[in-house]
């Protein structure tokens, strides 16, 4: 299973109008006000690598971030080519670390919950990585395996997109059907 095929396609963000734990209300470049509720910071956000909005993200393509400072994607395709190229760009931070020095400085120990023992473990066995091998070696099989690794163990999980206002009555039979709607009066 590719990268790509882990995950729904999601939502264009094009701006994000509130945060706060567990809930993101934003813009879509569709014009329809959305809120997600429910799941991670890496759905909410289009990020599945859960990074923080900086000059790295923007440079990416960020376009805002959530209450906590992870940064919000436009679309989860960008979050994961920001990702990938934090880790496997020549000019990155990270190419020529080793598996665990990069999951040490990626996810260090101290910082929220993170367990970078078990993340490296979990990213060795998964992904048929060792410990010791340097991230710009990486086969493009590996890379890949990688990032979708490091998505799972990120705790990707999907929430619900709810659509406020007259949207939903005005387009309601092009509805994907595991979408949940709220109108407002």
């Amino acid at each position: 299973m590719s990268v790509r095929e882990l995950f729904s396609d999601g939502l264009n963000i094009k701006k994000v109008l509130e945060s706060r734990r567990g809930y993101i209300r934003v813009l879509t470049e569709s014009g329809e006000e959305v809120e997600r509720v429910g799941g991670t910071v890496a759905w909410r956000c289009n990020n599945p690598g859960n990074l923080k909005n900086g000059r790295f993200s923007k440079s990416y393509g960020s376009i805002g971030e959530d209450y906590i400072g992870h940064a919000v994607f436009p679309t989860l395709e960008q979050g994961r080519n920001a990702q990938y190229n934090l880790l496997f760009n020549e000019n990155s931070r990270y190419f020529s670390l080793t598996l665990e020095k990069a999951i040490n400085r990626y996810a260090p120990a101290g910082d929220a919950n993170n367990e970078p023992d078990k993340y490296i473990n979990y990213i060795s066995r998964n992904a048929n990585i060792d410990s010791n091998d340097i991230l710009g070696e990486l086969s493009e099989e590996q890379k890949n395996d990688m990032i979708k690794y490091m998505s799972i163990f990120e705790g990707y999980k999907e929430g619900r997109d709810n659509y406020i206002g007259d949207w939903y009555a005005k387009n309601k039979k092009s509805i994907r059907s595991r979408r949940s709607y709220a109108t407002t009066s």
